[in-house]
């Protein structure tokens, strides 16, 4: 009776180890099976920011150039830039700036300066906005103008006032003022070689 009692046990055990895989098997295959029969789906167009998404940082990451960053200073933010055209020498241009808090702050203090050749003169001193917020977009508006033409860099240097302490990161933003001149396609004539005609 023993022997009987443990085999029938060892059945029971085999049994139900036999029902808890074809369940899970089943399963699969059930899910499997509703995936496949089902059409897939066209990705919906993204017509708004995710959730919790500012609408103007979103157009800002969607539109705006990144800048170089200086150094390796991990304060949470970035910077973006925006040039409408190629400036001409001479020509005051407009850059947008856009600066992009990761942390909140009492102060952001941003700083504009040009390399030589470039002359800055908006702003022409630190920018302050008060009570930023993480996630929120704070623009400065630079106007510039540089008397000859070439590759010209602005810099921006933007610093959070946290309350353990003021953090910097700067950036750097190439501007090409001047338009490449374009080949010419009129042929060079070519110099006199033969000789005048005899009378």
């Amino acid at each position: 009776m023993t022997g009987t009692t443990r085999e029938l046990g060892r059945t029971a055990a085999r049994l139900a180890a036999t029902l808890a895989v074809a369940a899970v098997l089943g399963g699969c295959h059930s899910e499997h099976r509703g995936t496949v029969a089902s059409p897939p789906k066209a990705a919906a167009p993204q017509l708004t920011p995710a959730p919790g998404v500012d609408p103007a940082v979103a157009e800002v990451n969607r539109t705006m150039a990144y800048g170089v960053p200086l150094g390796s200073s991990g304060a949470p933010l970035e910077v973006r830039f925006d040039l409408a055209h190629v400036p001409a020498p001479g020509e005051t241009f407009t850059l947008d700036v856009a600066v992009l808090p990761t942390a909140p702050a009492p102060v952001l203090r941003v700083e504009v300066s040009g390399d030589d050749g470039l002359t800055v003169t908006e702003p022409d001193g630190p920018v302050s906005f008060e009570k930023v917020q993480a996630g929120t977009v704070s623009r400065v508006q630079v106007k510039a103008s540089s008397a000859t033409a070439g590759t010209r860099v602005v810099h921006v240097t933007a610093t959070l006032e946290l309350p353990a302490g003021a953090e910097t990161r700067s950036f750097a933003f190439p501007v090409v003022v001047g338009a490449p001149e374009a080949p010419s396609d009129a042929p060079t004539p070519a110099p006199a070689t033969g000789k005048p005609a005899k009378r």
